[in-house]
């Protein structure tokens, strides 16, 4: 029997594309988008002005995404919330099989001679600069109807209207789905660009022709867009959200190449790419020029191809998260510029090239393979300093599950003031009874002024007062890792008691009559909790261990509890507790570098907070041996 190596180095890349989507689920926003479409779902009706928070309740809301909300909010009737992750891996398979035919129709049409080797090779490059967006938001759909659109056009380079027509009902899809649906009028308009190019060089009739129904699409997408609860508003939304680009700094996902936070691992290799992919096409159009062969080369998708490489360029370095974007529009010819760098490297000819080369597609199995064990055991991650992990799992590390769930027994109600990324959880774990004060639908209902008002609070923590003053709040849930002089403030002043703290969240109930039965019960008040495991749908559960039989959650099982405890009262400046909770268990952690690191920092900044004595120079002393040992440990646990 002869295995077909080809389909298997690609099924190969599929599966590793199907667990990169298969992440632990941790992105706060997927929580309203999930409670959004469980609103729609019951009311029959579509979101048109802000029902989810008490700052804004009425304000404007335009949700392109509606439909995308409704979707996995139906998904989640049956799968659980886990839901979008198995909808993330579907597209990115969906989007690798797409790429992988574009690519096939992309050699076709440039009759160059690509191995299967270079084509997965392009595929991994793409997963890996790509991966840290498959986290199961709703751009995935962006990124498929993108990746759609180019697959149609190279299947057809005539662009008959029978099969380029389907760009107008997927542009009414992608403008209900995502704010990334001026991408395919982008696309769309590009094309007619490039064969009007074409046209200009060839002067052949066919090719305007073609460039006329392209026109009639490009006119047919641009109409069809209208087709959407908010009517004429999406034809200004493109504009909204170019200003909100700019205008929002808040989300780091925003930052441009102009920002360090932007030069992430991938962002890098990204740059990397565009480099090699801008020398090939210079280098192959200058040869067209030099050996006169303009008509044959400039076709409608070349043209087509070599507008659309800078306007994605581009778009990548305004925001690092279209970075995706840019790799789906360059991965048509990154294999094949990988070819051009072996032969003009002079590699090709070398000898281990000529030995390796006829077994290219058993060493590509190898490398997809060792890629694919390096995701399902987390060390892809790791390497890539990424927070994900692998298993279709709700991460209790990421969510105040632990919180929340504190809340719902004891039956805490009231106003509440919380930071934009545990409300993201509570709008859909307490539904439809939590509102919020500020939440991750970021500038689409909440204006710049609210947010430089919120963010204010991280360096004028006595603006808070005179919110409480307005709202009177009931309770505070923040993130242990947002407003910290606020946590700080809540703990020691008067006013507030916490009563309940994990690694998540932190609970402070305000102190007044009806609160006193709570408050006064030190039973239910623990010096730090430990959220309960959550259980996965027996479908996700299954479907993790099929993919790796000993995958674990070790991370969750509460033996790092001491470090967290720690450092959340390092954080409050109580260092006696901080101490208190982490030495005991230092001769178990002795060889855990996290441990080390945030005892030498506890007892650094508690003999900074000491007079000048014995006792400050031996907690100074015991600070730096243990941020020594953390050094010579090395890494994060």
């Amino acid at each position: 029997m002869k295995f077909d190596t080809r389909k298997i180095l690609f099924i190969l890349c599929g599966v590793c594309a199907f667990v990169l989507g298969m992440k632990q689920l941790r992105e706060p926003d997927i929580w309203w988008q999930l409670a959004a479409g469980r609103w729609m779902l019951e009311h029959g009706a579509i979101t048109h002005t802000d029902m989810f928070s008490y700052t804004m309740t009425g304000h404007p809301w335009i949700n392109v995404k509606w439909l995308y909300e409704v979707l996995i909010a139906g998904m989640e009737k049956i799968f659980g919330p886990e839901c979008v992750l198995l909808l993330q891996s579907l597209v990115n398979v969906t989007i690798v099989y797409l790429l992988i035919r574009t690519i096939k129709y992309y050699t076709q049409r440039t009759k160059e001679q690509i191995s299967s080797f270079a084509i997965a090779l392009s595929v991994l490059l793409f997963l890996v600069v790509s991966e840290y967006r498959m986290a199961g938001r709703p751009e995935m759909i962006s990124h498929l109807l993108c990746t759609l659109y180019l697959f149609l056009l190279w299947r057809d380079p005539e662009m008959n209207l029978k099969k380029i027509g389907w760009l107008i009902p997927l542009q009414c899809l992608w403008a209900n789905m995502h704010e990334g649906y001026p991408v395919g009028i982008v696309i769309a308009g590009t094309a007619v660009a490039g064969s009007l190019g074409s046209y200009l060089i060839t002067k052949e009739k066919t090719t305007l022709q073609q460039a006329i129904r392209m026109l009639v699409v490009f006119a047919a997408c641009v109409l069809i867009i209208l087709a959407n609860p908010n009517g004429i508003q999406l034809w200004k939304q493109p504009f909204e959200i170019y200003r909100q680009v700019w205008a929002n700094k808040y989300t780091t996902e925003l930052f441009s190449y102009k920002d360090a936070e932007y030069w992430t691992i991938q962002a890098k290799i990204h740059a990397g790419m565009v480099v090699l992919v801008f020398l090939y096409w210079i280098v192959r159009v200058l040869a067209a020029v030099r050996a006169k062969q303009q008509k044959a080369f400039f076709t409608p998708l070349i043209t087509t191809y070599l507008i659309l490489l800078p306007l994605f360029t581009y778009l990548s370095l305004t925001a690092n998260r279209n970075i995706p974007f840019a790799q789906i529009v360059m991965l048509l010819s990154v294999a094949a510029a990988l070819v051009w760098l072996l032969q003009v490297s002079g590699l090709s000819k070398a000898g281990i090239y000529q030995k390796l080369s006829p077994n290219a597609a058993y060493i590509g199995i190898g490398l997809v393979v060792i890629f694919y064990v390096s995701i399902v055991s987390d060390k892809f991650y790791k390497l890539t300093d990424s927070p994900n992990r692998y298993g279709i799992h709700v991460s209790m590390l990421h969510n105040p599950t632990g919180a929340a769930n504190f809340i719902k027994e004891h039956d805490i109600k009231g106003t509440s003031f919380s930071d934009y990324f545990v409300s993201s959880y509570m709008l859909w774990d307490r539904y439809p009874d939590f509102k919020s004060y500020i939440d991750l639908r970021d500038l689409d209902v909440f204006p710049v002024s609210f947010f430089d008002d919120y963010f204010s609070m991280y360096n004028r923590v006595e603006k808070f007062d005179s919110l409480d003053h307005i709202y009177n709040f009931n309770y505070v849930l923040l993130s242990t890792s947002q407003l910290a002089n606020l946590q700080y403030k809540l703990y020691w002043k008067e006013g507030y008691n916490m009563i309940y703290v994990d690694p998540v969240s932190v609970l402070f109930l305000k102190s007044n009559v009806a609160n006193k039965p709570l408050n006064d019960n030190i039973s239910i008040q623990k010096i730090f909790s430990w959220p309960p495991a959550i259980d996965d749908p027996a479908w996700a559960g299954l479907l993790t261990k099929a993919l790796n039989p000993f995958v674990s959650y070790a991370q969750e099982d509460g033996s790092l509890q001491a470090i967290y405890a720690a450092r959340f009262y390092n954080q409050v400046k109580n260092y006696p507790e901080a101490v208190h909770q982490l030495q005991p268990q230092m001769s178990l952690l002795e060889d855990n570098a996290e441990a080390n690191r945030t005892m030498g920092n506890t007892l650094l900044q508690f003999s900074n907070a000491l007079p000048p004595g014995a006792e400050k120079n031996r907690k100074m002393d015991s600070a730096n041996i243990y941020l020594q040992r953390a050094e010579e440990l090395g890494g994060v646990e």
